[in-house]
C-alpha cells in the first residue's frame, strides 16, 4: 500500500481560541481517525515541523488523518525565546489544543473522525489537561517526554487511553511517570 500524503496535505487556518493558526491537514480516503500533532518550538522550527511531517506520513499510511500545527505564532516564539513565557504555560497551550479539537469536531471533513492528541514535552502535558477538560473530544493521548506530574490534578478525569513515552536514559522523567 502506498501513501498519498503529499497529494492530500493542504494548509488550513485553524481557530485556536482567539488566534488563527496555520496547520497542515491530510485526510486519507478511508480515514478512520485523526491525530492532532501539535507542537511548540523555539529553535529549528523547520526541523521540528519536518519531524512531525514524517510522523504524519506514517500515520497517514495506517489510515489516520493528521493535522500538524505549531501552537505558537512566530511572534510568540520570539517572545518565548527571550522570556520563556510560553515554555511551560500549559493553560495557553491546552486552550489552543481544545480550540483546535473543537474546530475538528465541527469541520464537515473531520467531524466524524475520532481525535487523538500527540504532544512532546510541554505540549504533551497540555494535551493531557485538554483531554481532561473535554473528554468527549479525544479518543487517545500520546505524551512523550511530558510532565504528567504537572497535570496530576487532571489525570483522574481523563477517560481516553493515554500512552506516556519516555527515553530509557531519562531517569528523572521516568521517576516522574512512576509516581
Amino acid at each position: 500500500r502506498t501513501s498519498d500524503y503529499n497529494n492530500n496535505e493542504r494548509w488550513v487556518q485553524v481557530p485556536a481560541g482567539a488566534l488563527m493558526l496555520e496547520g497542515a491537514l491530510s485526510i486519507p480516503e478511508t480515514a478512520h481517525g485523526l491525530v492532532l500533532l501539535a507542537f511548540d518550538t523555539r529553535n529549528n522550527s523547520e526541523n521540528v515541523r519536518n519531524g512531525y511531517t514524517q510522523l504524519a506520513k506514517v500515520l497517514h499510511y495506517t489510515g489516520l488523518a493528521t493535522l500538524v500545527v505549531n501552537l505558537l505564532t512566530s511572534e510568540e516564539e520570539i517572545i518565548d525565546e527571550e522570556t520563556g513565557f510560553f515554555r511551560d504555560n500549559f493553560s495557553i497551550l491546552e486552550q489552543r489544543i481544545r480550540g483546535i479539537a473543537n474546530w475538528l469536531s465541527e469541520n464537515p471533513e473531520t467531524q466524524n473522525l475520532g481525535i487523538g492528541y500527540f504532544g512532546v514535552g510541554p505540549v504533551g502535558t497540555a494535551a493531557l489537561i485538554a483531554a481532561a477538560e473535554r473528554p468527549d473530544l479525544v479518543h487517545a493521548v500520546v505524551s512523550t517526554s511530558g510532565r504528567p506530574d504537572l497535570a496530576e490534578s487532571y489525570l483522574s478525569r481523563i477517560t481516553a487511553p493515554a500512552l506516556f513515552l519516555v527515553g530509557g536514559n531519562d531517569s528523572s522523567t521516568i521517576d516522574l511517570h512512576q509516581s
